[in-house]
């Protein structure tokens, strides 16, 4: 009896369990949504632009100057090339002013012509190739000296050469001044430079004697011993001594011109750019050589100038040149 309770028990309770799982209900599971979580950003980060440091220029250059001067290294500096000194001419004034009168004076009959030679210039040349300054200097002219001389080589102008050669020799006061500055008389320059043009004369040919109008009526008097002569006439034999070692030159030892002196040769440098620390590390090396220096700068304007270097001008943000110049 108790199993039969027990078993009904049991019985009742499954009943019941069953009843219970009959009624219950299910119901859809709502899917749980994913809440989005926003994640802070850090701030963008300006990055500075990137700045190049300035590029500065600059360049040496060098070369050779123009022998004629035309080289423009800077616009206020030109190469100066230095010339040689002419050589000394071969005549001398006084020397030239007897050969060009002589040669037209050649041309002028006379009489009294031993014969009638006319030599060219270049035979009077060789008579006289040593009269130079050093055997036979320009002496100082008195005015009628001048005019006579200037009578004589007047190419346009006979008119003084025919009344000195073309007749009588002497002609005072004329001859007086052609003997007083050549040391010759007129009639002794007619046979040496005429007659005998084309024969090597060491002296002076058909001497007449050099000596003024008084000494010589003086000695004629019969009283040389009380005779002066004038003292233009005593200067005029020095003159003669000089032009008798001339004649004698001119044969033995002829004009040799001197060399030439070799030509000067200039280089010139130059520095250009906006790099000042540079411009200023060339001005001074160069000043240390002891160079003369010329400077063209720029300015930001674009306003230019030129003219002696000062490292006063070398300021950042211009443009500089600076140049000079040597010669050897």
């Amino acid at each position: 009896m108790k199993k039969k309770n027990q078993r009904l028990i049991f019985l009742l309770g499954a009943i019941i369990a069953m009843s219970a799982c009959s009624k219950t209900s299910f119901s859809d599971i709502t899917p749980v949504t994913a809440t989005k979580t926003d994640i802070p950003l850090d701030p963008p980060v300006e990055v500075p632009p990137v700045v190049n440091p300035p590029i500065y220029l600059s360049k040496l250059s060098s070369g050779v100057c123009n022998s004629d001067s035309s080289t423009a290294v800077l616009s206020c500096l030109k190469c100066n090339v230095p010339k040689n000194p002419p050589l000394p001419p071969q005549l001398s004034a006084k020397g030239q002013a007897l050969v060009d009168a002589m040669y037209l004076a050649c041309q002028i009959p006379n009489k009294s012509d031993k014969n009638n030679f006319k030599p060219t210039k270049e035979m009077i040349v060789k008579k006289l190739n040593r009269a130079g300054e050093l055997e036979y200097p320009e002496t100082k002219r008195t005015a009628m000296m001048s005019l006579v001389v200037e009578g004589l080589t007047n190419t346009a102008d006979s008119s003084l050469r025919k009344k000195m050669f073309g007749g009588l020799y002497y002609q005072p006061p004329y001859s007086d001044a052609f003997e007083t500055y050549f040391g010759i008389t007129v009639q002794e320059a007619k046979s040496t430079f005429c007659w005998d043009g084309n024969i090597d004369t060491p002296d002076i040919t058909g001497v007449s004697g050099l000596y003024s109008l008084e000494w010589f009526q003086c000695v004629s008097s019969g009283f040389s011993s009380d005779c002066k002569e004038k003292p233009e006439y005593v200067t005029a034999k020095g003159y003669r001594k000089e032009l008798e070692t001339v004649l004698k030159k001119s044969i033995s030892q002829p004009y040799v011109p001197p060399a030439s002196l070799p030509e000067k040769k200039c280089n010139w440098d130059k520095f250009e750019g906006d790099d000042i620390v540079a411009a200023i590390k060339q001005f001074k090396k160069w000043k240390a050589e002891g160079r003369q220096l010329s400077m063209e700068f720029k300015k930001s304007d674009g306003v230019s100038q030129c003219g002696v270097a000062d490292e006063s001008n070398l300021k950042q943000g211009y443009v500089v040149s600076i140049a000079s110049y040597s010669c050897q």
